[in-house]
């Protein structure tokens, strides 16, 4: 019964997403292959330089600053008339979200891609986005209810027909603490919104080889990002946006526009929790495509120092459309 209903939950948060999604963005048509998705962050605060000032010699912490604010409002009910009454039915407000700042951010997106604001919105509420009014960029808070749907087979093949165009990789690796795990790295449009996302999955090698559960809050990773449009912006250090050194499970980011995939560049470090960790991990690097380099000029290549990896991706995986 308890596997029927957690079953049940995956299968309800898939369906409330993709019913969500389609409200808001226009579908598109093209190949699609298979492989999987998920989605899920702490509020940001000022901005931090990529390269930490120095190199990691302690524990690993894995508490989690977790904050919880919800700064959006749900879709006011449409008022109907009484049965057998002449009165119409009132119209349906257009729906908001409570941080007129991030409201400016969606109506400006929507002008200038010719969407609906009131769509956007109540994808945004519904999902559960944050918003960064520094960096004009929206966040999936550490405890979305997301979380709650692990790995479903054929997302990322079903993202394309909801206008989620990116290129994604795995990096599968263990058994480490008694599990198998799994990285998966997102970049690339998400309808109105360009975006870059990282997640962390874990399944117990002993029960189950194919579906990954989002990690729990006693096996997070401490990692940071930052997103840039193309391969000059970032020889002129010039990031489109970033996510701060934090202990999560899900580092996302989305910001209004319109973006190529194929073009984009994502930085990445990320703090494994043993050395163990870390060798399986670097081999796990190297099977996905990345080679070992200076994380810096060269593209597609990995920096370690002690249990810590630096990471420039550019075009190692496969894009799902």
């Amino acid at each position: 019964m308890k596997d029927e209903k957690r079953s049940l939950t995956k299968i309800i948060a898939l369906v409330l997403s993709v019913s969500l999604s389609l409200c808001v963005f226009s579908s598109c048509k093209g190949k699609a292959e298979e492989e999987e998705i998920t989605r899920g962050s702490e509020p940001i605060s000022g901005p931090a330089s990529i390269e930490p000032t120095t190199e990691y010699r302690g524990e690993v912490t894995t508490d989690p600053a977790a904050t919880k604010n919800q700064t959006t409002t749900k879709k006011p009910n449409a008022t109907t008339a009484k049965a057998g009454s002449a009165t119409p039915a009132t119209p349906t407000q257009p729906v908001t979200v409570a941080d007129p700042v991030a409201q400016e951010a969606i109506e400006e997106a929507a002008k200038s891609q010719g969407r609906n604001a009131s769509d956007i919105a109540e994808f945004v509420n519904i999902m559960g986005y944050d918003y960064d009014p520094k960096q004009q960029i929206f966040y999936t808070s550490y405890d979305n209810w997301q979380r709650q749907g692990n790995f479903v087979s054929h997302y990322d093949t079903a993202a394309h027909y909801i206008n989620m165009n990116y290129r994604t990789v795995t990096i599968d690796f263990g058994p480490c603490e008694g599990l198998n795990w799994r990285m998966q790295l997102w970049k690339g449009q998400y309808g109105t919104f360009g975006g870059c996302e990282a997640g962390i999955y874990t399944a117990d090698p002993d029960t189950n080889k194919m579906v990954y559960a989002a990690a729990d809050n006693n096996h997070l990773l401490q990692w940071e990002s930052a997103l840039y449009l193309n391969k000059t912006d970032y020889a002129a250090g010039n990031r489109w946006f970033y996510r701060e050194w934090q202990s999560h499970w899900w580092l996302t980011g989305f910001k209004a526009g319109v973006v190529e995939p194929r073009n984009l560049i994502m930085y990445l470090r990320v703090r494994m929790r043993s050395v163990d960790m870390a060798e399986k991990f670097e081999g796990a690097l190297l099977t996905a495509g990345f080679t070992k380099g200076d994380a810096k000029t060269q593209y597609d290549t990995y920096r370690r120092s002690l249990n810590d990896f630096y990471i420039l991706w550019d075009n190692v995986g496969w894009l799902n459309y």
